[in-house]
């Protein structure tokens, strides 16, 4: 059994060196936002997914409000340059078309109070390659899944200044597999899990001039313990496998976003956003194996990830009544370090470009439609390890697009 566990634990530690390659932020939440590239996300206060965005935004609506909405995301990349000790194929549709969707109401229950609650998805993760992918025994399948719910109020203090506060109960699921060395067996491990926790959202709204509204979010990080189980299957013994009870602890990060909306005049208003995402929460990546001895009870990998930023700006204009037109422009920088990325999803510093519209229904009902492209630079990925059965290497370089398609329905009673 010596062997066996030398074989498990470095399954083990190829799961933790690549599962959290990239960040795995989602902001699809408002359509409205992703046709300006996010800008003016938090000051804008438009309709009901101001709850996430800001929910002090909740007081500049009337009445009651519903947004509900859905984003088609459809992300390949383009694998060159190709090279490692294993021959295999580098076919770039390692990411599968995803949907996204959330859901918001806010009601005013005066002139001071507005009460909301929302249901969303802030962080997500799906990768699958081909089963003879070149790079497979560095990484195969990955999937995080983030939903959350969050009742909210938002108080006026005055004509001017408002605050909200949301509590957010959020579930956590996980699975990430690898295999370990190219041998007849084809040994591979998988990891699942799962956990539920709590963090909260703050957001101030001022209209600093009659023209102009600054918006400020602040959403804290959430602690996980994710827990599950550790299963090896396939192991170079004849129907050998392997379980254990596992655990995760692991942070979502922080966000702190600032965005102006001005009106230029009454058919144009630029918007433009900062935000800072604290993804250097994400130093360590350890999995526990309760039950487990030597190497494989704790696997502790270096993450270092860094604070990384993100800028956009763009403008909405009322073509006609009941048209309105969006586009804008976004920076999102990446938390990955050049010396931490891997295969799992490589990620760099992208561009974003962004149309949308809004198209009045009637007085009660409205649709936003928005588009959205991302660029991301060529991402240099270099990767080695040794295995039982000698040294593994592979190197490529990573060109990474995603096309976005958003649609949502807004009411109002």
């Amino acid at each position: 059994m010596k062997i066996n566990h030398k074989y498990l634990a470095l399954m083990v530690a190829t799961l933790s060196g690549s599962a959290w390659s990239a960040g795995f932020a989602l902001n699809e939440q408002s359509i409205k936002s992703m046709g300006m590239s996010q800008a003016g996300r938090a000051s804008a206060a438009a309709d009901a997914t101001t709850l996430y965005a800001n929910p002090a935004g909740m007081t500049q609506l009337t009445g009651t409000n519903m947004s509900g909405n859905a984003t088609f995301i459809y992300a390949p990349a383009d694998i060159k340059n190709a090279q490692g000790s294993q021959a295999g194929t580098n076919n770039g549709d390692m990411i599968p078309p995803t949907w996204v969707g959330s859901g918001f109401i806010t009601h005013q229950m005066n002139d001071q109070l507005t009460i909301g609650i929302g249901n969303f998805a802030p962080f997500g993760l799906s990768t699958n390659y081909e089963n003879s992918f070149q790079g497979r025994y560095f990484g195969d399948k990955s999937k995080v899944k983030v939903i959350g719910i969050q009742p909210t109020a938002a108080y006026k203090i005055t004509p001017e200044f408002s605050v909200g506060l949301g509590l957010t109960v959020s579930r956590i699921e996980g699975l990430l597999s690898a295999g370990v060395a190219p041998l007849p067996s084809n040994p591979t491990l998988e990891v699942n899990g799962d956990d539920i926790s709590y963090n909260y959202n703050f957001g101030m709204l001022w209209q600093i001039a009659p023209q102009s509204r600054l918006g400020f979010d602040y959403r804290s990080k959430t602690d996980y313990n994710l827990a599950g189980t550790t299963e090896v299957k396939n192991l170079p013994v004849t129907g050998f496998m392997q379980s254990y009870d596992a655990s995760l602890d692991i942070s979502t990060p922080a966000t702190f976003e600032l965005s102006l909306s001005h009106q230029l005049n009454p058919d144009v208003n630029l918007h433009s956003s900062i935000s800072l995402t604290q993804w250097s929460v994400l130093e360590n990546l350890v999995i526990k194996n309760a039950g487990a001895t030597g190497s494989l009870a704790t696997i502790t990998e270096e993450l270092d990830w860094k604070d990384s930023w993100a800028y956009s700006v763009g403008a909405d204009w009322k073509m006609q009544e009941g048209l309105i037109l969006r586009a804008g422009l976004g920076i999102d920088k990446t938390p990955v370090s050049d010396s931490h990325r891997s295969v799992r999803v490589p990620s760099e510093d992208r561009t974003v470009l962004s149309l949308g519209l809004s198209y009045a229904i009637n007085d009660k009902m409205s649709m936003d439609l928005a588009y959205m492209y991302l660029k991301e630079k060529t991402a240099h990925v270099d990767v080695s390890k040794t295995t039982p059965t000698g040294p593994i290497t592979y190197s490529a370089d990573y060109g990474g697009v995603a096309n976005l398609i958003g649609a949502q329905l807004n009411m109002k009673f």
